[in-house]
């Protein structure tokens, strides 16, 4: 199951999207000791969490990738939340809104086999997002380093089917082509950390057959869940599908 609360605040505080691991920390402080404990042990967390700015609103978004997930952090804690605390700001922001919604991974791969996706679709990273390879942060958007991050977060929570294969990476890879973008460079401060990063939009265009076209559409319909890159669980590497055509 793949699940978005869309929590909407009010703040006489100013807020920012830097904000969004303190909102981890008050997420965390919501589930059982012992379920916070499995989150914290696991490579790849089974949810993801951001804020951003909306309608000169802001929203914290959280998606969750798994049954156990949805019941303990959405179901048991956030849906009965009526504030959020943030500790180390002695802060308490007021919930005035939620939006709940919910689809079924079966659902999700049945439009794989009827969808027609568009060959151009526009992505617009919300927040901070980079990748990390060779031990070092890479911070513009490598089409391959976003196919490979999407297929290991959908191997982690789909566990009787996996996406990783080197192969059809490199035919996705070889098929896509950035033909539009619109970024900027920031840096996302975690603690004593400076993790450089990006955010903006970009245009990709999907060559090859409509069945890799559609498994693109697939695995970029997934990222929206699980965003891409690292720091997911942080605030990182939230993105959303803008449009697509052609």
């Amino acid at each position: 199951m793949l699940a978005k609360l869309d929590i909407t605040l009010k703040c006489t505080e100013k807020l920012s999207y830097q904000m969004s691991s303190l909102f981890h920390g008050a997420l965390m402080e919501q589930v059982p000791d012992e379920y916070g404990e499995f989150l914290h042990q696991s490579r790849l967390h089974p949810y993801t969490q951001h804020l951003e700015m909306r309608e000169k609103e802001w929203h914290w978004v959280v998606c969750c990738m798994d049954e156990t997930a949805v019941q303990y952090i959405i179901r048991d804690a956030l849906l009965k939340l009526d504030c959020v605390e943030i500790k180390k700001k002695q802060l308490k922001i007021e919930i005035i809104g939620k939006e709940y919604s919910e689809i079924k991974q079966k659902e999700l791969a049945k439009r794989f086999y009827e969808m027609q996706s568009g060959r151009y679709i526009e992505l617009h990273f919300l927040t901070p997002t980079a990748f990390k390879q060779r031990g070092k942060y890479l911070f513009y958007p490598d089409i391959r380093c976003i196919y490979q991050s999407l297929m290991n977060k959908y191997d982690a929570v789909v566990k009787e089917e996996s996406m990783v294969d080197e192969e059809v990476l490199a035919q996705l890879f070889e098929n896509t082509q950035v033909t539009r973008y619109d970024l900027k460079s920031v840096c996302f401060y975690m603690d004593s950390v400076k993790i450089p990063a990006f955010v903006g939009k970009i245009t990709i265009k999907l060559a090859g057959t409509q069945t890799m076209a559609n498994f693109a559409r697939l695995l970029l319909e997934f990222g929206e869940y699980s965003g891409v890159g690292i720091k997911t669980a942080m605030g990182m590497g939230a993105y959303r599908i803008m449009k697509s055509g052609g």
